[in-house]
């Protein structure tokens, strides 16, 4: 199944037709030695998994079964994979995380997944920003012509020869030192930039 994901995917991805708005001049496509945290809702995870191929980033992703089969099809585009979510494995892949993210390498982040509630930020890539410093970038993608799937996060697949444009928002720093209040704050402050750099057309 894997396979077909990545074939769908890759033959679909072929015929879109991409732009990349980055006022902050954050270019994902040559940070290999930045230390970001690049967060975007679950449902837009097939198109910018495609889009971000073979750029050196490295995905949490769920151990649930279709975590593993998102995995697989990430791996073949270029993606390393931490598994582990809210729900399975998180201290341990937040350990990785900390770890990648210490020797400077990107990390991509789906903070709503594995299973929602949808569009709300869980407080994990919080958490993993403070412990690190890692700035937090809101990716989002705006398309013209789109399939959305009957799923908890409606699921968005891009129809052949649709419109794409990626928008990369301010990265947003976290504070140095942080309670839990402080870290709630900081988890509110990506969800609010998350919603509010949603420029999802359909």
């Amino acid at each position: 199944m894997e396979f077909i994901i990545w074939l769908i995917g890759t033959v679909l991805g072929h015929t879109w037709r991409i732009s990349v708005n980055d006022p902050f001049s954050t270019d994902p496509f040559n940070d290999r030695s930045a230390g970001r945290i690049y967060c975007f809702w679950h449902s837009r995870l097939l198109a910018l998994t495609y889009i971000f191929r073979n750029t050196g980033k490295t995905a949490v992703v769920s151990k649930s079964k279709d975590g593993r089969m998102a995995a697989g099809a990430a791996r073949r585009w270029g993606h390393a994979i931490i598994f582990g979510s809210s729900s399975r494995g998180g201290s341990s892949a937040m350990r990785e995380s900390v770890r990648l993210l210490e020797r400077k390498q990107c990390l991509v982040i789906t903070p709503d997944g594995p299973r929602g509630p949808r569009e709300k930020v869980k407080a994990g890539v919080a958490q993993i920003a403070i412990a690190t410093g890692a700035p937090v970038v809101p990716v989002d993608f705006s398309v013209n012509r789109c399939w959305r799937l009957e799923s908890w996060d409606r699921f968005i697949i891009p129809k052949p020869f649709a419109r794409i444009t990626v928008t990369l928002g301010e990265p947003l720093p976290p504070p140095a030192m942080a309670d839990d209040e402080q870290t709630e704050q900081f988890r509110t402050t990506i969800e609010t930039r998350l919603r509010s750099d949603d420029t999802l057309a359909l």
